[in-house]
């Protein structure tokens, strides 16, 4: 039977003004302002004034788009019609905005953690120079032989890679790419998904030992392997183990292909792209407001 996903962005997602459109709905507004209380941030001001510079920082950026994310659901979806659902999904920091909406963790626990999570990574980035870069080519194997030290943080499919390491080694491919393959040096602060964040990774783990968490009551995807996780405590293990390991999007966009539907939470745009150029036979929804309405049929 075909399934309905709810899938949740990344960083990079985020535009200045992004929540400009969803501001006016009071539920929507009342629902960042907690969130602004919980995380320490004016979540408001970043999401409709703030600069393209403050919104890249990544104590910022990973808490303003796990908000966005389960603020958008809340508001547009009543839980009777999440329900309907039948699948989840995020990619990378947007997997704790999953991790909530299934119900593995709470809306605050989400917030909390992610708020740690980026101030540990951002730590660990401090640590030595190095970042990230778009690969976009066909042929892998290409890249493959040229990464050197780098390695691959990021499979997201549509021919789309994130490679990682040390900014001289970026510099190096940048300079001499793979055949077939155009390289984009990314605004991020350090070489996230690659052993550069083993540091950020123990620094959290008492964080996440101290959450109770719940097993998801949809089924729930993993950046791990694009497999659905039915044990709560094993995928608040993956989202911790995830600050140093690859994201397979692409595995979960494998998983997802043969949907019928597909609703991406705001900050919506790029995995609705990704999954156009992957998946046929499939209504891609971006969520860009709170007046979006959704016929997501019946559960037979």
């Amino acid at each position: 039977m075909p399934m309905r996903y709810l899938i949740f962005p990344g960083q990079g997602s985020q535009k200045p003004g992004f929540l400009s459109s969803w501001i006016a709905n009071k539920k929507f507004k009342a629902t960042i302002e907690e969130h602004s209380e919980i995380t320490g941030l004016d979540l408001l001001h970043l999401g409709t004034e703030a600069t393209a510079e403050e919104i890249a920082q990544t104590v910022v950026t990973q808490p303003l788009i796990v908000s966005a994310s389960i603020a958008s659901v809340r508001t547009v979806f009543e839980d009777s019609q999440l329900a309907k659902f039948d699948g989840i999904a995020g990619h990378s920091v947007g997997e704790f905005a999953a991790a909530a909406i299934a119900g593995v963790i709470t809306d605050r626990e989400a917030l909390e953690l992610v708020s740690l999570r980026a101030k540990a990574m951002q730590e660990a980035a401090a640590q030595t120079e190095t970042g990230m870069a778009a690969a976009i080519g066909a042929d892998v194997s290409q890249l493959e032989q040229k990464l050197g030290d780098l390695v691959i943080a990021n499979y997201n499919g549509a021919n789309q890679y994130v490679v990682a390491g040390l900014k001289a080694d970026l510099q190096l491919l940048s300079d001499n790419p793979p055949a077939g393959f155009r390289i984009i040096p990314l605004s991020v602060s350090g070489a996230f998904h690659t052993a550069f964040m083993e540091q950020a990774k123990a620094s959290l783990k008492k964080d996440f030992e101290q959450v109770q968490a719940k097993d998801p009551n949809v089924t729930l995807l993993s950046n791990k392997d694009g497999q659905p996780v039915s044990s709560g405590a094993e995928f608040l293990e993956t989202l911790l183990t995830q600050v140093s390991s690859p994201v397979r999007w692409d595995k979960c966009m494998q998983t997802i292909n043969g949907s019928s539907l597909v609703v991406e939470a705001a900050p919506s745009g790029v995995l609705s792209n990704l999954l156009k150029k992957t998946i046929e036979n499939t209504d891609i929804y971006s969520l860009k407001s709170p007046d979006d309405s959704i016929d997501l049929g019946t559960n037979d």
